[in-house]
């Protein structure tokens, strides 16, 4: 293990992909979105299609070359519930440097700032309804935060939803629903400064995916055939993903087995628990439901 290699394996996550933004080159494309919104998806995709995806939160660039290795502590633990990664990773192979003329894509929960010293140029931005975003947030943090997150190990399995959405983030110090607003509007704000900005919406992926991974590869000068699409959108499907991921987990301790990153993919799920009392109300937080409607979500009715 090479010096630099020992310094990434003791970071924590959010360290380490602090870390990997400032390493990022120009053919570097950031793929941003708030826990939740469906980032493993895209990252699914974007590996099926044939580019470079990069987890900074479990990977990370070398300093030497730019190659991507992932940072041994967390193969066992999650990585190897990703689909798109679990073959590169059992092959021992590293990712290419981004600084080749082949495209990278990065996965980011920080705000525009953090690259703003990089020479990325390019960005996506993944939004879902953020009421099932910040529900399937609150689901990732039940099942694997305590690995993740310094103080979060004695919450796990005790945090309720509410407890949840008063908790601050570790990303920008707010809690979640006025987190979400403040998120998606400093990107999209941002999006000028990109010279090549898609937004690709969680719902669009789920309802007509050909369409919409078409539509984000147009947005960044980028040209597949139309039978890769298809195919990338056929192993990406909730199915495929959930399968692997399945397998993949097959035989782990008490602790981890019922964990799921690909827990149900379900569009509109808040209908199940929103209701019309307390959390009907947080949720019509007017910075969120005004954010939310530039996407086309409409987050004031409660049914």
């Amino acid at each position: 293990m090479t010096e630099d290699s020992q310094v990434r394996e003791k970071l924590r996550p959010d360290e380490l992909a602090r870390r990997s933004a400032r390493l990022l080159g120009e053919n570097d494309i950031v793929v941003a979105g708030d826990p939740g919104s469906g980032q493993a998806l895209v990252a699914n995709i974007v590996h099926e299609l044939g580019f470079e995806y990069l987890d900074p939160y479990v990977e990370s660039p070398d300093e030497r070359d730019g190659a991507a290795q992932a940072v041994e502590t967390q193969l066992e633990y999650y990585r190897k519930r990703l689909a798109a990664t679990s073959e590169r990773d059992r092959d021992g192979v590293a990712e290419a440097p981004g600084g080749t003329d082949a495209k990278r894509f990065i996965k980011t929960h920080f705000y525009p700032e953090v690259f703003a010293d990089s020479a990325v140029n390019s960005a996506i931005l993944v939004v879902r309804d953020p009421r099932d975003t910040i529900y399937s947030s609150y689901k990732w943090f039940s099942s694997f935060g305590g690995s993740w997150i310094p103080d979060a190990a004695d919450m796990i399995g005790k945090l309720t939803y509410p407890d949840f959405l008063d908790r601050v983030r570790l990303g920008d110090g707010e809690p979640s629903i006025p987190g979400w607003a403040r998120f998606y509007r400093s990107w999209l704000e941002a999006a000028p400064e990109f010279s090549k900005f898609a937004v690709v919406r969680f719902e669009d992926l789920k309802s007509h995916p050909v369409g919409a991974i078409t539509a984000m590869l147009a947005a960044l000068g980028l040209s597949v055939t139309p039978e890769v699409v298809a195919r990338a959108a056929d192993r990406s499907s909730f199915k495929a993903m959930r399968a692997r991921e399945d397998a993949a987990s097959a035989g782990e301790d008490e602790s981890t087995k019922n964990a799921r990153i690909m827990r149900r993919g379900q569009v509109g799920e808040w209908r199940e628990w929103i209701g019309e009392g307390d959390l009907a109300e947080r949720f019509a937080h007017p910075a969120l439901t005004a954010t939310a409607a530039r996407f086309g979500y409409e987050a004031t009715p409660t049914k």
